[in-house]
Parts: structure tokens; sequence; C-alpha cells
């Protein structure tokens, strides 16, 4: 509905049509609780769902959201094409739990998820065109984004909603869950420097992904201002390069006192390959991960991460989608927050 002109008792000046946006600024919530306690769907307290519903009365807001989008779209299913090796997809935490947070949303709201893996060779495309031309989905969720990604103005000149799973916001029309890489940067190298580690290595993943070429700035930048030397290395995500690169850095000139790791998989390498050469975890290098998942929490010792909410995060991106196949002109939402699981693999540094 469009609100008419005039100041609301609460102070909000009602000029135009009331959003989910809205209704979360006033509550100091994010977009994704709004959406479900309006959806009536797990995820939020009793608490928070009656505050949401009161003031929805309140502005008089009809939600345009996924509930809308769903009751209006073809096939109440959403695709998801990944161009990765699928023998590393099964071992990356990040992926499997991201999956399962979107197979749950889609459950609660009765809807489906087709997924296809293919090769890293431009495969995807020809999938997500097939299935748009088919009529097979209501939109895609895409990762991994690249510069000058081809998939984004593809769906575009495909009239095919999708929302990004991303680390940055350029007006291209897509949706984005954006997950800044400032967040998980300042939570690792507080936790580092409160230790007194000032010589950092971090194992990245590859940087044809834009989101890892943003930590590695962002670490970077993040790092001198706290008087901290980061010596990058560019992994692969997967569990030999990160065994190699932490051999590395470990028998060469000067070893750091601290690695950071791009994912769970690399940080249980790291740290097997440390045991393996005798280096005492975390005396004399600590250990931390980028991702969180069971890995480092059974590991011995337990490896630090940050806990990026991934199952959050992929019910979020599903949600996104069907608001934005929905019409909702608001089509960037921040990612649920991460938080640093501290434990056994990081304490002070070793002095030199």
């Amino acid at each position: 509905m469009t609100a008419s002109d005039g100041d609301e008792p609460n102070g909000l000046r009602r000029t135009h049509r009331v959003t989910i946006s809205d209704l979360a600024r006033r509550l100091q919530i994010s977009k994704a609780s709004v959406s479900y306690a309006l959806n009536g769907r797990a995820g939020v307290s009793d608490e928070t769902r009656q505050r949401v519903l009161d003031l929805a009365e309140e502005l008089g807001f009809h939600p345009n959201s996924a509930a809308v989008a769903l009751s209006a779209s073809r096939t109440r299913t959403i695709g998801i094409v990944i161009a990765r090796d699928p023998a590393l997809i099964s071992t990356e935490a990040f992926y499997m739990r991201t999956l399962v947070g979107i197979e749950q949303y889609l459950n609660e709201v009765d809807a489906s998820l087709l997924l296809r893996l293919t090769g890293e060779q431009g495969e995807d495309l020809d999938v997500l065109r097939r299935w748009s031309r088919q009529g097979r989905v209501d939109g895609f969720i895409l990762f991994d984004e690249h510069d000058n990604d081809p998939r984004i103005p593809l769906l575009k000149e495909l009239g095919i909603p999708c929302v990004v799973v991303s680390s940055n916001a350029p007006d291209d029309q897509a949706g984005r869950l954006i997950s800044s890489p400032t967040e998980t940067v300042t939570l690792l190298l507080d936790h580092l420097a409160a230790l007194g580690h000032r010589d950092i290595a971090h194992i990245s993943g590859p940087f044809m992904f834009v989101h890892e070429r943003l930590r590695v700035q962002t670490l970077r930048e993040l790092a001198a201002d706290r008087g901290m030397t980061v010596r990058q290395l560019e992994g692969s995500y997967r569990y030999d390069d990160g065994a190699a690169l932490t051999r590395q850095l470990l028998t060469g000139p000067n070893p750091p006192t601290a690695i950071v790791l791009g994912n769970d998989l690399m940080a249980v390498a790291a740290l097997r390959v440390a045991i393996d050469l005798g280096t005492p975890v975390p005396g004399q290098v600590s250990i931390v991960a980028w991702d969180d998942s069971p890995l480092c929490e059974l590991a011995h010792p337990g490896i630090t991460a940050v806990d990026q909410k991934t199952m959050e995060r992929g019910r979020a991106a599903a949600d996104l989608l069907f608001r934005v196949a929905a019409g909702q002109d608001d089509i960037h939402e921040q990612a649920p927050a991460g938080e640093l699981r501290a434990r056994a693999s990081s304490g002070p540094a070793a002095h030199r």
C-alpha cells in the first residue's frame, strides 16, 4: 500500500510504500528477521514476532514478501548451478551448510530446489540458459562471483531473477545477500592482536573470486591499522594446498606466529602439518580459520574460526530471491553477522 502524507505518531513520515526495510530500521533488527516474523516462520522469538506484527499493523503494512511471491510463482522452484569440482564441494562445509539452510527454508514454504554441479569451463551458463528457457525455475541463487561475471547479464537478458551471495554491492540490478569481509577480518585480527601477534600469514582461496580479493585487500588494510604485517599466499580451498603452503611457511625463514586459512579444510591441513613438523600449536604458531565447521570443532587442538552463520545465510538468500521475484524494490540485504569461536589453536604469540 502507499501511505498518505504526514507524520505518524511514531515519527516515521509515511510518504512512500512501507517496506520490510522500514520495519527493520524502526525495530533495529534484520530484514530477514522481519520476514520470518511476518511469514510465521521459525528464526525469531515470540517477543520479536509480536513487535513486528504490532508495528506492521500500526503502519498499515501489507507484506510484499516470499509468501506473495510463492503464490504467483510458476514453479515454486529455485535453481542453483555450481561450477566447482564436486569432490571439493562434498568436503567443504560452506556449501553443504548453506544448502541445508536453503532446503530448510524451502521445506517450510513448500518450495523446491533444482541443483546442478558442473565443470569449470562455462558449462554452468548452458544450464542457466536451458532451465530459464524451459521455465523450470523462478530464479537462481549464484555463488563465487567473478569480475565481469557473465551469469548476471545473461539472467537479466533472459528475464530471470537472481540473488548473488557476495561481498560487494554494485548497481547491476541483481539481488545481493552481502557478507562484508570487514566483519570477519575485524574479528580475526582483534583476536590475534590481543594475543600479541604482529606477523601473520594468510592462505586464501583463488583470487579469481571477487570475495577472495576483497578479503585480501581488507585484511592488509586493517592489519596495517593495527601495526601487523600480512604475508599472502593464494590457495585453492583444497586440503593438499593448505598443507603444502603451511609447510612452506613453517620451514622457511622467519615463520609467522599465526596463520589465517581461507576455509576449514585448509585449516585442518595446516594443523596436521604443524604437528608433523613438531611445531607446537599454539605455542609456536596459532592457526585460525575463516569458516567454522565441525572439522574445526573436532580437531585437536580445536581450531579457532568464525561461525559465518552459513545455514542462516542460506535461508536468507532463498527468502530474498522470492522477494526479488515478487518485485521488491530493496534488493540488497546484509547477511547475518558472524561470530568468533575461540578455541585452543590460538594463543599468545611466540617470542622471536
